[in-house]
């Protein structure tokens, strides 16, 4: 194997361990800072100011630890659920009903269960990996109070959601401190951010014990909590206003504004380079060197075939589909298993279009258009999908989700999905389309890799390239879950940079030979039985053959 390759793999595992790498504090939560007995209130705003509902939240000792209820009411729809906690403050289970459905999630040590009962009485069931650092998504702002809240604080934590059935890593902030007036007083309170990734959060934690939550802000929605009054723990004095608040106002379905630099940035920057990108740099292939769009478009379909073993491949090891198998695993082996799988499927079926269907394409220069090609199919599918979501958003803004029969809560989540897409950073547009140049570049530089692999006849090359690939994957689905969207596509960044020095590192002449070394080494002194004529055998003639076509 070429010498240099140890030093590739091990420039790879460095990247990789440096994007794994977590500067956030771990997750601590101190005791429980309210009383048994505690009532907080709150007035809910809606995104225009106005009152659109109130909140309130108790606490009671229990002999597991707490109990944490609450009561939303939001212009006549109400929102209940409890949250039990052992004596760490972390859950043992949860329900919750919202709009005739009923949610009730049950926390083991090493699994999450929700069971969700629909308003017919059909009831569904999904498990998930329990996270070490799992918060039920119920308790998640009033917990927030039991963190060593500070200047510069950072930590994180995953933030289970029983109505979707899916976790979220949230990455919590302190940036500074406020001095915030609600109905309940002026306090002196830490601005917390809590960062999911695609949006961002507002909490705003008084500093002085017991560290009510005097404010919170719900970016997507536009909604907002103040603290109106609280009850210290039973028997105590209530603090803050007293009495009702104003009346609620009628609800009204409110349509989310569109987000025009989210608009501009997909126009401008994501989809074309997820659709017309790829198709350049095809283009760019040919003209510059040569190789046809034939070995573009089986690039393309090569991809398209590795898909067809790689999605039933996940779904036999639980990687989609309900949670089972693998899904259950911890979170560092779910993705080393995902990551395998992703390697294995595509570098392997490179490595077999290669070898045994494009026979004549060999050498540095189709690597790279059949890379591209991989590629491009890849990012074109995602490109597709991307727009017909678009499209789809733009036509659910207006839409009566109630007229298409969809039941209560499930109307309420396709309202809170369009709001949240709306809400979307526009940035989150541009780094998507940037991804797909990362990941091009990523898979030419695999397929230089495999195309060594078979022309050189050395099967370390492949190995190289699975592993590889089996990193990259690795740090997509662990970094999504631990370090946030953007931590990821700057690793994803750092990696194709490598991919491109290594694809220029790998570059060899047209002339080059498959045996090169032997082709260049110095030729001994002929003998008389060298100089006699003889008959070549078919391999070596094909050996030969194969040769004079290496680039």
């Amino acid at each position: 194997m070429n010498r240099q390759l140890p030093l590739i793999l091990l420039i790879l595992i460095v990247l990789a361990l440096t994007s794994c790498s977590n500067p956030a504090q771990p997750f601590a939560l101190s005791a429980a800072p309210w009383g048994d007995g505690e009532v907080s209130s709150y007035d809910v705003l809606g995104q225009d100011g106005t009152l659109a509902g109130t909140a309130s939240w108790s606490w009671h000792k229990t002999a597991e630890g707490w109990s944490q209820s609450y009561e939303l009411d939001l212009s006549g729809r109400q929102d209940r659920g409890e949250v039990v906690m052992a004596a760490d403050l972390l859950p043992i289970s949860s329900w919750r009903e919202l709009s005739g459905t009923r949610f009730e999630t049950t926390y083991t040590a090493d699994s999450v269960t929700i069971k969700t009962t629909a308003p017919d009485g059909k009831v569904s069931t999904k498990e998930l990996v329990r996270p070490a650092d799992a918060v039920d998504n119920d308790q998640s702002l009033q917990l927030q109070r039991a963190l060593p809240l500070t200047e510069g604080y950072v930590t994180r934590y995953t933030d289970v959601i029983p109505t979707s059935g899916m976790t979220a890593p949230v990455k919590l902030s302190v940036v500074g401190t406020e001095e915030i007036t609600v109905p309940a007083g002026t306090f002196s309170a830490w601005r917390v951010v809590m960062d999911f990734g695609s949006g961002q959060h507002d909490g705003w934690y008084a500093q002085a014990a017991p560290h009510p939550m005097v404010k919170y802000r719900n970016r997507v929605s536009g909604a907002e909590f103040q603290l109106r009054s609280w009850q210290p723990a039973a028997g105590q004095a209530a603090q803050g206003e007293q009495g009702a608040p104003a009346a609620v106002a009628p609800a009204a379905e409110s349509v989310p504004p569109l987000n025009i630099p989210f608009l501009i940035a997909a126009v401008l920057v994501q989809y074309p380079l997820m659709l017309i990108f790829p198709l350049l740099l095809g283009w760019w292939i040919r003209r510059r060197y040569g190789v046809s769009w034939g070995i573009f478009g089986a690039g393309a379909l090569t991809f398209v075939a590795s898909q067809a073993v790689h999605l039933p491949l996940n779904w036999a090891l639980g990687l989609l589909g309900p949670g089972r198998g693998v899904a259950l695993w911890p979170i560092a082996a779910l993705a080393l298993v995902a990551g395998l799988s992703a390697g294995v499927c595509e570098e392997v079926a490179r490595w077999v279009v290669l070898r045994f269907f494009l026979k004549r394409a060999r050498g540095w220069r189709k690597a790279l258009q059949f890379g591209a090609g991989h590629g491009a199919a890849e990012a074109i599918i995602f490109g597709v999908l991307a727009l017909l979501s678009l499209v789809s958003m733009l036509a659910a803004r207006t839409l009566d989700l109630a007229a298409f029969g969809l039941p209560g809560a499930t109307a309420e989540q396709a309202r809170a999905a369009v709001a949240a897409y709306w809400a979307t950073p526009w940035y989150m547009s541009a780094v998507a389309g940037l991804e797909r140049v990362f990941a091009i570049t990523f898979h030419i530089a695999m397929a230089v890799l495999v195309m060594r692999a078979v022309v050189r006849r050395r099967i370390g090359y492949l190995i190289a390239a699975i592993a590889a690939h089996a990193a990259l994957d690795f740090i997509a689905v662990w970094g999504a879950l631990r370090l946030g969207v953007i931590w990821v596509e700057v690793s994803a960044a750092v990696i194709a940079l490598a991919a491109l020095w290594l694809i220029i590192k790998l570059k060899e002449p047209p002339s080059m030979p498959i045996e090169a070394e032997l082709l260049l080494a110095p030729a001994p002194a002929p003998s008389t039985a060298d100089l006699a004529p003889r008959t070549l055998s078919p391999e070596e003639l094909a050996r030969r053959a194969d040769a004079s076509r290496y680039e």
